[in-house]
């Protein structure tokens, strides 16, 4: 078993609908969430050959990125602690569950800097400056090795290719300003 925590507001998931929510004692603006779920195939145990984090690290990423469903816009996470655990069947914990955390943060991090980069190419082709290394950027995406384009949520996988679709505009015009 797997035991998830984040900040102070208790949340405990089996992954068969057990939910239960309680507000910090110590902080009525912190919320603590635990969540736990028995081990499953495919939920990142055994070789962390995808270092994904399994199905817990997916849920809370997207938990994070606002795509869970009956997300409300606005709403806005700042996490101030975060870590995985092992537990026994009797709820002790057994040791720390890294890949979890590891996984989450592959998840929430890469396509952001991602994206970020995307960002900076585009505006540095609108400059007139074309980065040397966009197209390299793309391939590591793309790239089956790395598992990066599985990390993208469905949003920013629609952000990245409109990056990509402005990136492109801006370097035909380039092309014709270059050959008028």
């Amino acid at each position: 078993m797997h035991v998830f925590t984040i900040g102070c507001r208790h949340i405990q998931t089996y992954f068969v609908g057990q939910v239960n929510v309680s507000i910090s004692a110590g902080d009525n603006y912190c919320i603590e969430v635990v969540l736990r779920c028995f081990a499953t195939e495919g939920d990142g145990l055994g070789p962390h050959e995808l270092n994904d984090g399994g199905v817990l690290a997916t849920v809370v990423a997207a938990g994070f990125k606002g795509e869970l469903v009956r997300f409300q816009a606005g709403v806005t996470m700042e996490i101030s602690r975060l870590d995985a655990w092992y537990s026994s069947s009797d709820g002790s914990l057994e040791g720390p569950a890294i890949y979890i955390v590891r996984g989450l943060c592959r998840r929430c991090c890469i396509p952001e800097v991602v994206l970020r980069c995307m960002q900076v190419s585009v505006s540095l082709m609108e400059s007139g400056n074309p980065p040397e290394t966009h197209d390299q950027l793309i391939e590591l995406v793309a790239c089956p090795e790395t598992g990066f384009l599985y990390l993208f949520s469905q949003h920013q996988l629609q952000e990245f290719l409109l990056f990509e679709r402005e990136y492109e505009i801006c370097k035909m015009e380039l092309q014709e300003e270059f050959t008028s």
